[in-house]
């Protein structure tokens, strides 16, 4: 397995164990009477979600798509792969706790850091997709028999 693919899977359950203590965190604010605002639980679903989910599938089809060539373990853009990489699991991080702490964070110079990082979260969704693309393969075409010897 790929060092970058190690990182995608270890950076998911990374995420997963985030967005399972916000949601007890949430759960405990909410049992003794505490403000729990929208950005809390939009940052604990998005962290399940992106972070969690999204770098699994990632990380797990960088591992078993098909390669295109022999010596490309994570295929023909390793590059791409890293940098998709990068702006995701950044992108993810920052929004989640500027999402989570949103009633600490309130200025509104916070707002353009989260539009910031969720531009690197979509960013890095696409270069990852621009990245796999040419591993998924097509319909099988029958090869044509030669032609019969007379």
């Amino acid at each position: 397995m790929h060092t970058l693919v190690r990182l995608y899977l270890r950076t998911a359950f990374a995420f997963l164990a985030l967005g399972l203590a916000g949601g007890l965190w949430l759960e405990y604010r909410q049992t003794v009477g505490g403000v729990i605002s929208q950005g809390m639980i939009v940052a604990h679903v998005h962290v399940l979600l992106v972070g969690f989910l999204l770098m699994m599938i990632l990380g797990t089809a960088f591992w078993l798509f098909p390669r295109s060539g022999r010596g490309q373990p994570i295929g023909p853009h390793p590059r791409a792969v890293g940098l998709a990489y990068a702006l995701l699991a950044a992108g993810t991080a920052i929004r989640g706790v500027t999402e989570f702490f949103d009633i600490e964070l309130a200025a509104p110079a916070w707002r353009y850091v989260r539009l910031a990082a969720s531009a690197c979260q979509a960013a890095g969704i696409l270069v990852g997709i621009a990245a796999l693309w040419g591993r998924v393969r097509g319909a099988a075409v029958a090869k044509a028999e030669p032609p019969a010897a007379s």
